[in-house]
């Protein structure tokens, strides 16, 4: 049931960065052109732009960590047996999960120092935060999940075949 709700959000979140990337490419290129037929630029672009794009960076931040696509360096712990890859798998998990708490605690105290509009967009400052500290949160559920799996407290999750392994679609 988690599993499904955080693959979910991942979709979701997915999908938001892309809508994301395609409305700053949208509203680049009407600028640009604007500028170039008009000779007159669209003064909100550059805004609106960087608020999508760190909004884009934020929702993609849980994607791309429920993914795998971020970078990791386990040369070494690949090379471990059994127990000692366990440890540090328990190790790591801790450690990220204190700190994402770390991060997560200090939200309710800098989302409200996070005042005044931003200029030309029309929302407040703390708006652009909003993502990270949900995507945080998400990531601290996978991470605690991963715990729970490594210490047998929870069943892990049946990996799916990848397509090309799959049988044929009925």
């Amino acid at each position: 049931m988690l599993e499904s709700a955080l693959a979910a959000t991942e979709r979701l979140f997915l999908a938001a960065a892309n809508l994301l990337l395609v409305a700053m490419l949208a509203i680049n290129l009407v600028n640009i052109l604007s500028r170039l037929v008009f000779d007159l630029g669209i003064i909100w672009v550059f805004p609106w732009t960087t608020v999508m794009f760190v909004w884009m960076v934020f929702f993609g931040f849980f994607v791309v960590y429920r993914r795998g696509k971020d970078i990791t360096v386990d040369f070494v712990v690949n090379r471990l047996g059994t127990a000692a890859r366990t440890a540090i798998r328990i190790a790591v998990d801790l450690v990220v999960l204190l700190l994402l708490a770390t991060i997560l605690v200090q939200a309710p105290l800098l989302l409200p120092r996070q005042v005044g509009e931003l200029d030309l967009v029309g929302i407040q400052r703390y708006w652009l935060a909003v993502p990270f500290y949900v995507s945080s949160a998400l990531i601290a559920v996978q991470f605690a999940l991963d715990l729970m799996r490594a210490v047998g407290l929870v069943q892990a999750a049946a990996p799916e075949a990848p397509v090309a392994q799959r049988g044929p679609v009925e």
